[in-house]
């Protein structure tokens, strides 16, 4: 099969950057791995397409190892370039190669610009200083707050028409469930959340369904937003994401309500300057050591998490008045292990110590504020699992 016109326009020089997540453009991804020039960079962030797993001439990047860059055939075979996600749009252009942009945009208006619909990331940033925007214009990508981009921008428009993915966020278990009603305990009515998307923030937005007044200033939204907006939780004009992903109704809501979508600068600056008020941010993670770092990268398998957004979240919890940094995560693995740790290992320190507030598992909450190294890790013990506290107070633990 001949390669479609637009990847003709590339060269083995470039850097392509994909938008990710819902704004993915995914068949315009699926042509670029398939024809795209051998030598030719590709970075891409989450992405829902399975054309990832195939062979390819290009070389990808990324600054993690989400979806499927984390599993096997791909684990390992990623550049992974270590850094925070509202940091993209500076460290991608020091690669030193010419970058092009592939985006997913709505129809056209009457003024011959285009939305982003429900997604806006890093690529939005590099707009200006790419070589190239080649858009996917999907005819079902619905109008939104999203930021326009005028057609005159695209060096080629390939027109689709296809449902946005869906995007499953798991089923709460009971581990899942009693780390929410843990995490709940620290969110107030008025206050303003960040979640992401994952059973536990689905289990923590469910269990918030009784509060009231709250607002979200989150990068990603799943369908824990909509259920907190049927919960009648939300104040009326006080939810800002960068991207919804979850279901058909999620979508349709964001429309429905006129949710601000923008970009990530603009939903953490507020945070970051220390104006929120009651911000509570909730992150994952794969492992916490006993000062409280943190590891939400790297297993000894090599990536399956990336840095995201989790130490700016966090930090900036901590500048607004009320603010609260979280990192909720179950106790143990899937095989038994602790998640709890003496030493992080593979050692990958993804937000310091000194950021995190509270350690959440469900066998409690673990209050960090103000607390000395040794105060920490007793603390942090309290809520490790019962069969792993003995090694870890004694320093044994693996």
């Amino acid at each position: 099969m001949s390669a479609p016109d637009w990847v003709q326009l590339l060269r083995p020089t470039d850097l392509v950057v994909v938008a990710q997540g819902t704004g993915e453009p995914t068949p315009l991804l699926e042509q670029l791995l398939e024809h795209g020039p051998e030598g030719a960079e590709v970075f891409v962030g989450l992405s829902h397409s399975t054309a990832l797993l195939r062979p390819t001439r290009t070389t990808l990047l990324s600054f993690g190892a989400l979806g499927p860059l984390g599993r096997p055939p791909l684990r390992g075979r990623v550049g992974v370039i270590p850094a925070h996600f509202d940091d993209l749009a500076r460290v991608l252009p020091c690669r030193g190669r010419d970058l092009v942009l592939l985006v997913q945009v709505g129809p056209a208006d009457a003024a011959g610009t285009h939305g982003l619909g429900l997604a806006v990331d890093h690529t939005y940033e590099l707009r200006d200083r790419a070589r190239l925007v080649i858009a996917e214009v999907n005819d079902q990508l619905p109008d939104t707050t999203a930021p326009r981009l005028p057609a005159t921008g695209f060096a080629a428009a390939v027109p689709t028409s296809r449902v946005l993915p869906q995007i499953p966020a798991g089923l709460p278990g009971e581990v899942q469930q009693r780390i929410a009603n843990h995490v709940a305990g620290l969110v107030p009515d008025g206050a303003t959340l960040q979640l992401g998307i994952s059973s536990v923030a689905a289990a923590i937005g469910a269990a918030l369904h009784g509060r009231r007044d709250l607002g979200v200033r989150s990068t990603l939204a799943g369908d824990w937003l909509l259920g907190l907006a049927r919960a009648g939780a939300l104040r009326p004009g006080a939810v800002t994401i960068s991207e919804a992903a979850g279901s058909a109704a999620l979508y349709d809501w964001v429309v429905q309500a006129g949710v601000d979508i923008r970009p990530v600068p603009d939903i953490l600056a507020p945070a970051a300057a220390g104006t929120v008020d009651d911000f509570v941010a909730v992150n994952s993670a794969l492992q916490v050591d006993l000062t409280g770092q943190v590891n939400a990268e790297q297993t000894p398998a090599g990536h399956v998490g990336a840095i995201g957004g989790q130490a700016e979240y966090l930090r900036a919890a901590q500048r607004c008045p009320g603010g609260r940094s979280v990192i909720a995560l179950p106790s143990v693995t899937s095989g038994g292990a602790s998640r709890i740790v003496g030493r992080l290992h593979p050692g990958t320190v993804t937000t310091a110590r000194s950021s995190v507030d509270f350690v959440v598992t469900e066998h409690g909450v673990a209050d960090l504020r103000g607390r000395t190294v040794s105060e920490r890790a007793a603390l942090i013990v309290a809520v490790a699992a019962p069969g792993h506290r003995a090694a870890l107070r004694e320093g044994t633990a693996a």
